[in-house]
């Protein structure tokens, strides 16, 4: 779990995140994980496709995405997005198809602003 949690902490940076803000959605990342009690990538990626859509899209990109929005941040969404689907095959399936439906429906007004919306 380590190395997905350093690459968020790296996209945080690279989008220029202030430390406040990223210690918010680091701290949603960490207890989203004990939540669910996972202890290791590798537990993740073996996780049936159903659990991985619960934990990726619905318990933690989600929730990061409206934090960061909220917080006026909504171009770190750019990267988080690209660091997910550049980590893993199926996280990258997954993230493509959620940030895709949200668009296509118009539920994110990130979607207008090509900085903030990674899928094309």
């Amino acid at each position: 779990m380590k190395k997905l949690v350093e690459a968020l902490q790296t996209a945080l940076r690279a989008a220029k995140v202030p430390p406040n803000v990223s210690a918010k959605v680091m701290s949603h990342v960490e207890s989203t994980f004990s939540e669910y009690g996972i202890n290791s990538l590798e537990e993740l990626l073996r996780a049936p496709d159903w659990y991985l859509w619960l934990v990726l899209i619905k318990s933690l990109l989600s929730p990061i995405t409206r934090m960061l929005k909220s917080e006026g941040y909504c171009h770190a969404n750019y990267y988080i997005v690209a660091t997910l689907i550049t980590f893993d095959e199926r996280f990258n399936k997954f993230v493509r198809e959620w940030v895709k439906s949200r668009c296509k429906a118009g539920l994110d007004p990130c979607c207008s602003n090509p900085k903030c919306c990674l899928i094309s």
